[in-house]
Parts: C-alpha cells; sequence; structure tokens
C-alpha cells in the first residue's frame, strides 16, 4: 500500500526567477535550501518543511490571478500558507512590501471552534499566497 508522508517540494515556473528570489528571499526573509547561482535561472527556497523551487520558462504569459473567494476562481491550484504568530504583526512588516489581494483581514470559523485570521497577497508574478494565524482546537 502507497503511503505519501509529507509534501517535500512545491514548484513556480516563472520568466524572472531573480524577481520571485528578491520577493520569497529578500522581502519574505525565506533562506535558500541550496546554494542560489543566478545564472543557473533556478532557486530552491527553504518555506519551513517544504522547498519552493523556482524554475525559469520562456513562456511569459501571465498568471491568471485567483481572488480571496474560492466559489469565483476557476478549478486548479489556488494559493499557500505562512502561518505566523500574529497576524496584526505580520501584516505591519509586509505593508509597503507586498500587493494585498483584500483590504482587511479575513476571518474563518469551523463548527468545532478551530479557526483562521488570514490575508492574501500576490508575489510579483501574480500566484497568490497567504500569511495565517491559526487557532486550532485539538479533535
Amino acid at each position: 500500500m502507497l503511503k505519501l508522508k509529507r509534501i517535500d517540494n512545491m514548484d513556480i515556473l516563472t520568466p524572472n526567477v531573480q524577481r520571485l528570489v528578491d520577493f520569497y528571499h529578500g522581502t519574505l526573509g525565506l533562506g535558500f535550501f541550496l546554494p542560489y547561482q543566478p545564472e543557473e535561472q533556478w532557486a530552491a527556497i527553504e518555506m519551513g518543511n517544504v522547498t519552493l523551487y523556482i524554475f525559469r520558462t520562456e513562456d511569459a504569459t501571465p498568471v491568471e490571478r485567483r481572488t480571496a473567494v474560492n466559489l469565483k476562481d476557476k478549478p486548479g491550484f489556488d494559493s499557500f500558507a505562512f502561518e505566523v504568530e500574529n497576524l496584526d504583526d505580520a501584516i505591519r512588516a509586509l505593508d509597503g512590501k507586498v500587493q494585498w489581494v483584500t483590504d482587511e483581514p479575513i476571518e474563518w470559523q469551523h463548527p468545532n471552534g478551530t479557526h483562521y485570521r488570514y490575508r492574501p497577497m500576490f508575489d510579483p508574478d501574480g500566484n497568490m499566497l497567504y500569511v495565517t494565524e491559526p487557532h486550532k482546537v485539538a479533535a
């Protein structure tokens, strides 16, 4: 029987690797998983327990931007989220450095009491990601 363990890595294709390196490494402060050599046209960014690989593509077609309303978006990969200790502190640290998708944070609550506060943003290519403050209820 197949037993999947965890997500190891994710890939983003971009016509401008440096622009995304500047965002994920420079703006968000994420480290490199492997040494970055710009002339190789790829990067491996450490995102906690997942590695984000940024690879160059020759296709410069813009990414179709998602919204914060899942019911309105086309099927397919939507976003990923970074957990933060305090959402308000994260927003203050990122204000003026990122393009927010919504004007204010969003709150969501499950009937069991687990709830999230989060705010979506776009990376420079238009991929959507979130900063989220989870409040999980033990099962």
